[in-house]
């Protein structure tokens, strides 16, 4: 199967939004479950990155495709936009921003952040995520950035041997209370690499 990478275009915002929400194992769930009725979380993921507003938007995203369809993707930005915004404090019930306040409070300073990556279920070993984060990290270097940053939950392991492989270390772990919609438990870790 040839399987080309690039840069996200409006077309694919249907489909990053649903490769976001597996990313997302359950966060993206409970942040923004019921906040509209009639309107579920991943509709609003998807209304998100449609409304193409930095840095969650579907520019920002590396896509693997099969030539079929987007199989694969990773999206990343500056570190500097990872944190409690204005627009989430006033979009968010403050119950649950305050269960994610460690996790947005943790970013390493003057890195590129790499917010979600994923890989469609059935073709994942095949390399597909270890290409999405060499060309994450190129980009991150052409856009002046010498160190890529992660977060990522401390009991996926299969992801963490994955970014150690790409020379990925642990700096910081970052506590998130267990909760039946994310069902994780062992809180988050925060990694870097050079790029």
């Amino acid at each position: 199967m040839q399987i080309t990478y690039r840069t996200g275009n409006k077309n694919d915002v249907t489909r990053i939004a649903q490769l976001d929400y597996i990313a997302s194992d359950g966060a993206v769930e409970y942040l923004f479950n019921g906040l509209i009725e009639g309107v579920s979380a991943l509709q609003l993921l998807t209304s998100g990155l449609e409304q193409d507003i930095e840095p969650h938007t579907f520019r920002q995203c590396i896509v693997a495709d099969s030539g079929e369809k987007v199989i694969g993707m990773a999206l990343s930005y500056p570190a500097s936009y990872h944190g409690i915004t204005d627009e989430l404090t006033n979009f968010l019930p403050p119950d649950r921003l305050e269960h994610f306040r460690e996790l947005y409070s943790s970013r390493v300073e003057g890195s590129y952040f790499l917010d979600a990556m994923c890989v469609d279920e059935k073709h994942r070993g095949k390399g597909i995520g270890k290409s999405l984060l060499n060309k994450t990290k190129e980009k991150a270097k052409s856009d002046g950035y010498s160190q890529l940053s992660l977060i990522v939950f401390a009991d996926n392991l299969a992801a963490i041997t994955l970014y150690k492989q790409q020379g990925f270390k642990v700096v910081k772990k970052i506590s998130l209370e267990p909760h039946a919609l994310i069902p994780h438990q062992g809180g988050c870790l925060l990694m870097v690499c050079e790029v």
